[in-house]
């Protein structure tokens, strides 16, 4: 029995121990982000230069599509990459019928996008409302027109197990007509490079076959809050949800910072090569399930924030 006690005692100890060593590196080592949307100041972005510096295709994740905290940090980086680093082509999980009307919009300004916003189920939010007029006022005087695509089809849904295969081939087929600098937008189960998350390939897993060290993958995570989903009748609710113990999530909460970028493969990350799980929200409520990730390997970097809140449709 006290052999028991005592091995028991140990591992706890190791545990909290290997726990603790990792909040400390997170907490000096981490990227804090600005939380604002309402500000043009990107001076905590800089950072990302020389991490994609050689990226050809950044993965921009999302653990739930109604997060308005996701939106506004991606709608960040998407005016980042976009200002600064020449990225001209913006990939939507989203059937292109939807996304096509958006990119006139974009243009020319020609359509009304909150009705055009209508067509694409959770993305129909006041955060991307925000971004779709801020790409339509910067392409109205850039001399290369950032232009938007939708990778998925109404007739790959049958088909679950090659959706993402199939949206895969439709962003290399449009990219390889558009050539430059792309994002791909999607969620975390999507654009995971690894097959960690499922039990079949993720578009990102295609991707990175094709594009190998130049596509960059960024996954998002929270602990709880709020989220958006569509009821049965495809009507957006809301739910709440709150993290489990012994997660990735539960460990990024513990970290002092309440919004950061983490780099998983830094120089001295004690996560790096680890698999844990992460927050994962489908687009129907489902009581929730933390998924795995293996820390470097479906995700490159990780942007975490604790408590986040539902999106809002325009006007709402």
């Amino acid at each position: 029995m006290l052999k028991i006690f005592c091995l028991f005692f140990f591992t706890v100890t190791t545990v909290m121990h290997g726990q603790k060593n990792s909040i400390n590196w997170l907490n000096s080592n981490v990227h804090p982000l600005q939380s604002e949307s309402n500000t043009e100041s990107l001076d905590d972005l800089h950072f990302l230069a020389a991490l994609v510096k050689d990226k050809q295709i950044i993965g921009l994740g999302e653990a739930s599509h109604g997060t308005s905290e996701f939106y506004i940090q991606k709608g960040r980086i998407v005016k980042y990459l976009v200002n600064e680093l020449n990225y001209r082509l913006i990939a939507f999980e989203a059937p292109n019928t939807a996304v096509q009307p958006l990119n006139s919009y974009i243009q020319d300004g020609s359509g009304d996008v909150t009705a055009l916003l209508k067509n694409m189920g959770l993305y129909n939010s006041e955060e991307m409302l925000q971004l779709c007029n801020w790409l339509q006022q910067y392409n109205k005087t850039a001399k290369e027109k950032v232009q938007l695509i939708g990778t998925d089809r109404e007739e790959f849904w049958s088909d679950p197990m090659m959706r993402d295969e199939w949206m895969a081939l439709v962003f290399m087929e449009e990219h390889a007509q558009k050539k430059g600098k792309a994002i791909v937008w999607a969620h975390n189960l999507h654009i995971a490079k690894d097959s960690t998350m499922s039990d079949y390939n993720a578009m990102g897993f295609h991707l990175h076959q094709q594009f190998g060290s130049s596509f960059y993958v960024i996954g998002f995570d929270t602990y709880k809050g709020s989220v958006a989903v569509l009821d049965s009748n495809g009507t957006p609710e809301i739910h709440f949800f709150e993290g489990t113990g012994d997660t990735f999530s539960s460990l990024f909460a513990e970290v002092k910072y309440p919004l950061f970028f983490v780099d998983f493969n830094a120089t001295g990350n004690p996560l790096g090569g680890t698999v844990n799980k992460i927050t994962n929200l489908y687009s129907n409520w489902q009581t929730p399930v933390p998924l795995p990730i293996k820390a470097g390997s479906d995700f490159d970097a990780l942007i975490f924030i604790r408590e986040t809140t539902a999106s809002k449709t325009p006007n709402q």
